[in-house]
């Protein structure tokens, strides 16, 4: 007889936030200008199975991923349109993704040679976007302002310039002046391509821009936007955009320890006064991260409640002495929202030191995802 495990933690995915940010995006976004829903780490954590079914209902054409397994995971959630890399891939990784139609960026000669010899040897179009660094993050882009990339670039569009269909950038900073100039430095670039080749920008996928880019207020003047940190609700909270995942646990015991007890490893916490502590099944093997020690607070039945002690490797404690019906089994949220009050963006961004897109990653890979 199978049984299904009780989760001890889980992360709940509200699919009609999804699409209440997604619209909220199509609205601002700038007339006459694409949408590439970004699908990196399995959707930020949040499933790309749970996130395709609403960009077919709303007609996405173009998603990114980085992985082959996401573009596998993105075909077999029924996405037929575009799915572009939005890195620079191995020879391998490429051929490999050949059955699921990714369109790849290319920004060496060694890699346009690769590409030239697959598609000749094999009678194959693979649909290439040139990546350009354009003063920008300097990972994989082509840098145009040097001798030698210019010479690359002659180079690359004499093997696959048939095979571009995109130009694109990865805007290193979205503060306002910095924003600006790598906007102007991209198009720049992108003039001196099509000065300096066959390319036809009638034909070309002009595109950069991400989410932070979309909610800047800046005119970027691409052809498309790639987002994905608005459609999960991780920035500008303030233009409606709402979380969409929530990260829960339960309380597994309740008991009273007099005053000079110590709370967890190291003894890092010593009570003042008797306490009414509740242990609670998430730890680091969570994703509940050791910076949270002795800092944060959780919701028990809509109160916050403070976190005691080192974060253990599935175990918290939780000072529950302000309740007086907190019991075993109950739900504790760990970040979103219980009625009235939140564990929110700001206060975890704060107290992990990192941004939520690395958070929700992070617990959608370790935990259960359930979709609500």
């Amino acid at each position: 007889m199978k049984t299904t495990p009780l989760h001890s933690s889980w992360c709940e995915i509200s699919c009609a936030k999804i699409e209440q940010n997604l619209r909220i995006a199509l609205d601002i976004l700038p007339a006459g200008s694409r949408f590439c829903v970004v699908l990196k780490a399995d959707a930020y954590g949040h499933g790309i199975e749970n996130v395709v079914p609403i960009l077919l209902s709303h007609k996405i054409g173009y998603v990114g991923i980085t992985s082959n397994s996401e573009a596998m995971a993105v075909r077999e959630a029924g996405f037929g349109g575009t799915i572009m890399r939005l890195r620079t891939a191995t020879f391998d990784e490429a051929v490999n993704a050949l059955p699921f139609d990714v369109e790849e960026q290319v920004s060496t000669v060694e890699a346009a040679q690769a590409f030239a010899g697959l598609i000749k040897k094999r009678d194959l179009v693979i649909p290439l976007h040139l990546s350009l660094n354009a003063g920008g993050m300097s990972r994989d882009g082509l840098e145009l302002s040097i001798t030698s990339g210019r010479e690359s670039f002659a180079r690359i569009i004499s093997l696959v310039g048939d095979n571009i269909v995109g130009i694109c950038t990865h805007f290193p900073s979205n503060l306002t002046e910095e924003l600006q100039i790598s906007i102007t430095r991209f198009h720049h670039d992108v003039n001196w391509v099509f000065r300096n080749s066959s390319l036809r920008r009638e034909d070309i996928l002009v595109h950069g821009g991400s989410s932070l880019t979309l909610v800047s207020g800046q005119k970027v003047g691409t052809d498309m936007m790639r987002c994905g940190a608005v459609l999960y609700g991780l920035v500008r909270q303030d233009l409606g955009f709402q979380p969409t995942m929530t990260l829960k646990a339960r309380i597994t015991s309740i008991g009273r320890y007099p005053q000079g007890s110590t709370i967890g490893y190291d003894r890092s916490s010593l009570l003042s006064e008797d306490k009414m502590l509740a242990n609670i099944s998430i730890g680091y093997a969570n994703g509940y991260s050791r910076r949270f020690s002795d800092r944060s607070q959780v919701l028990v039945r809509g109160k916050q409640l403070p976190v005691l002690g080192k974060i253990s490797m599935n175990t918290i404690v939780v000072d529950v002495s302000a309740l007086t019906d907190a019991q075993v089994g109950d739900e504790v949220v760990v970040f979103g929202a219980y009625g009235e009050e939140a564990i929110n963006v700001r206060t975890m961004e704060d107290l992990s030191g990192t941004i939520m897109a690395d958070l929700c990653t992070d617990w959608g890979h370790r935990n259960p995802r359930i979709v609500t």
